[in-house]
C-alpha cells in the first residue's frame, strides 16, 4: 500500500498548541491572532469572543476566506449572533469551537488546501 504524507499548503503552519499558546513556524504565541495559509497577523486586540464587533472583523471579511474558524479559548463559546450573521451575509463559512479543536481542524483544512482562516482567541 502507498502512503503519502500530508502537509499544509501556504506559508504558516501550526506545530504545535497548548490551551494558552500557540506555536506557529516555530514561534510561540501567547495573544490572539489571525491565522490562513498566507495572512498572519499577530497581536489581534479581541481575547475573548464578547469583544469581537463587526468592525473587529472587517478585515477578514476582506481577505474573503471560504471558512473561518473561531478557536474561543479554552471553553467553547459563540460569538455574539450578528456575528454569525455577518459571516453567513458576506458567503463566509463559519464555526466555532474551543482552542484546540480549532488548532486541529485548521491542521486538517489547510493540508486539504481548503481557503480557511483561523481567529484564534488566547486570553
Amino acid at each position: 500500500m502507498h502512503f503519502t504524507e500530508d502537509k499544509p499548503s501556504g506559508n504558516y503552519i501550526i506545530n504545535e498548541y497548548s490551551k494558552n499558546t500557540v506555536t506557529i513556524n516555530r514561534q510561540c504565541y501567547e495573544k490572539s491572532l489571525y491565522l490562513s495559509a498566507n495572512t498572519f497577523i499577530e497581536s489581534i486586540p479581541l481575547r475573548q469572543c464578547s469583544d469581537i464587533t463587526l468592525e473587529s472583523i472587517k478585515f477578514i471579511i476582506g481577505l474573503k476566506p471560504e471558512l473561518v474558524i473561531l478557536g474561543s479559548g479554552i471553553s467553547f463559546q459563540f460569538p455574539p449572533a450578528p456575528i454569525i450573521a455577518h459571516f453567513a451575509s458576506n458567503k463566509i463559512g463559519f464555526e466555532a469551537m474551543d482552542h484546540s479543536a480549532a488548532c486541529r481542524t485548521y491542521a486538517v483544512l489547510s493540508a486539504e488546501q481548503r481557503d480557511v482562516g483561523m481567529l484564534l482567541l488566547i486570553d
